[in-house]
């Protein structure tokens, strides 16, 4: 890596699956700094199959620099994401 080079911030894409058209939305305006390797993005559609989808989310929320709380009555209403993701 240059040294002119950044290490790409971590983005943390926290949603309620009702709103995902918005998450998408948004991701399109942040593709530029994604391209650019400002940031790196993660949502909980990067899950794999056979991953432990609440290890996954734990995991990449706690090496997050930046959360992306997209929040909606939908996201209110959602309890892992009030409890869980908002905390």
């Amino acid at each position: 890596m240059n040294s002119d080079q950044q290490i790409p911030m971590k983005v943390f894409y926290s949603y309620a699956h009702e709103e995902e058209s918005l998450k998408d939305e948004l991701a399109k305006h942040l593709a530029i700094l994604e391209r650019g390797g400002l940031i790196s993005s993660w949502h909980d559609r990067d899950i794999t199959a056979g991953q432990e989808w609440k290890d996954q989310i734990n995991d990449n929320l706690l090496t997050a620099q930046i959360i992306l709380l997209l929040v909606s009555p939908d996201f209110l209403n959602s309890d892992y994401c009030y409890d869980n993701e908002m905390v």
